[in-house]
C-alpha cells in the first residue's frame, strides 16, 4: 500500500501522464464490447484520476487499498463513491457493466493465486454481459533488471527527485526500491517505496479469467502499448 507521503506527491509525479487519452482508449474498448455500459468500478483508483476523466460518459466509483490516496480523490471529486479496499476480496454489494484496473496496478497482487482471486471478485461484482478491462504490467521475460531510472519534477510550490534501480527477488517477481527526495520551502524530505510488483504471463491471466467465467479478449497494444486484457460475462448469467 502506497504511504502517506507518497500520496501528498503522487499527481505531482505522474503530472506527464495523459489519463485523458488514456481514458478515452479505455471508453473506446467499452463501447466495442459493452455497448450499453454505463456504470463502471475502477480498482486501485489512487487519487482519482482517471475516474474524473471517465465520470463525463460513465457513472464512476473507486476502489483503493489506501486511504490517502482516496483523500485526494474524494478532494478532486466531492460526493463520489469511493472505497476504502483490496481488490483482491472486496464487496460492495452492487454489481457494474465495468469493473477496470488501469495504470499496471494488477502488479502489486504479486502472485498468482493473488490474481485469479481478484478477478473472480471482479467478475463477481460485474452485471450480466458487464466487462472486466485489466492493463498488465511486465511479464518474467520482458522486466528489466539493473536499469538506473531517475526523474524530477519543478512546480511552484515544490522539487521532487526520486530514482530506483530495478531489481529481481525472484523469477516471478520485480522489485523497484524507489528514493524521493521532496523540496519546498519548509525543508528537504526524504523516504523510500519499497515497489514488490508481481510478473504475470498470458497463462496466467487466462487461467484467472476462466476461473472466473469470463471469455477472454487479447488487446495487444492497449492504453500505453503494453496490452489490455477483456474478460466478458455472459448476458446470460
Amino acid at each position: 500500500m502506497y504511504a502517506a507521503k507518497l500520496a501528498d506527491v503522487y499527481d505531482a509525479i505522474h503530472s506527464g501522464k495523459d489519463y485523458a487519452r488514456e481514458s478515452g482508449y479505455l471508453l473506446d474498448v467499452v463501447r466495442r464490447h459493452h455497448p450499453a455500459a454505463r456504470t463502471l468500478l475502477e480498482t486501485a483508483c489512487g487519487t482519482g484520476r482517471f475516474l474524473e476523466a471517465l465520470q463525463v460518459e460513465m457513472e464512476v466509483t473507486g476502489l483503493d487499498l489506501s486511504p490517502g490516496m482516496l483523500a485526494r480523490a474524494a478532494e478532486r471529486m466531492p460526493g463520489a463513491a469511493l472505497h476504502v479496499g483490496d481488490m483482491a476480496e472486496f464487496s460492495l454489494g452492487k454489481t457494474f457493466d465495468v469493473v477496470c484496473c488501469l495504470f499496471r496496478s494488477i502488479a502489486y497482487l504479486k502472485t498468482s493465486d493473488r490474481l485469479a482471486d481478484a478477478i473472480g471478485t471482479m467478475a463477481r461484482h460485474l452485471a450480466p454481459g458487464g466487462i472486466v478491462v485489466i492493463e498488465p504490467f511486465f511479464t518474467p521475460e520482458n522486466f528489466w533488471v539493473g536499469r538506473l531510472t531517475c526523474n524530477h519534477h519543478r512546480d511552484e510550490s515544490m522539487d521532487i527527485t526520486w530514482m530506483y534501480a530495478s531489481e529481481r527477488p525472484s523469477s516471478r517477481l520485480g522489485r523497484y526500491p524507489i528514493h524521493f527526495l521532496v523540496g519546498s520551502d519548509a525543508g528537504v524530505d526524504h523516504f523510500v517505496e519499497d515497489h514488490e510488483l508481481g510478473l504475470f504471463t498470458p497463462h496466467d491471466f487466462q487461467a484467472a479469467f476462466d476461473r472466473a467465467g469470463l471469455s477472454l479478449v487479447y488487446d495487444p497494444v492497449g492504453p500505453t502499448g503494453i496490452g489490455l486484457y477483456i474478460g466478458k460475462r455472459s448476458s446470460r448469467e
